[in-house]
């Protein structure tokens, strides 16, 4: 047991040390989608906790496990998923597919010894088909608050003439 809070303390703390790499700029661009998203995952955790869809198992004090793997690697890493491929769909999806497969059929087993969270009622196959609908809100929701950003990329087009020049 007092293993288990030393790993729920290192994945809150150990990916924030990443974060000065990611840049002042980055950091700010794709904070509020970042926050927006473990706000999601903790609801969409909620209700897939009462479907009995998975479980998790209690953390330090009053918070439960799940929120160390929200607050932790979950943020970070999105933070650096749109920093390294936003504006790039296809690099997006292949890179977030092939992250989500190898924690799904790699780290779940892990996760569940370290009694961090476990698959109930779920297939991986499931779980994984809510992870790339999650990464695909992830992506929306950046899009839309970029409208300058999307206006100019989607919308803005070099006269015909200009574009051989």
């Amino acid at each position: 047991m007092k293993s288990q809070k030393w790993i729920l303390l290192a994945l809150l703390v150990v990916p924030w040390f990443s974060l000065p790499l990611l840049g002042k700029k980055a950091f700010k661009r794709f904070l509020p989608t970042a926050i927006f998203m473990c706000t999601f995952t903790k609801a969409l955790d909620y209700y897939g906790e009462k479907k009995n869809w998975w479980k998790f198992y209690k953390g330090i004090g009053p918070i439960n496990s799940m929120n160390f793997m929200n607050f932790g690697p979950y943020l970070i890493t999105s933070l650096w998923m749109l920093k390294f491929t936003f504006g790039r769909f296809p690099l997006y999806i292949m890179t977030n597919s092939i992250l989500h497969m190898l924690f799904i059929f790699a780290g779940i087993k892990p996760v569940k010894n370290f009694e961090i969270f476990s698959l109930e009622n779920l297939s991986k196959t499931k779980y994984l088909g809510i992870n790339f609908i999650r990464a695909m809100i992830l992506y929306a929701f950046q899009t839309i608050s970029e409208p300058a950003l999307t206006r100019k990329k989607l919308f803005y087009k070099k006269p015909f003439y200009k574009r051989f020049l």
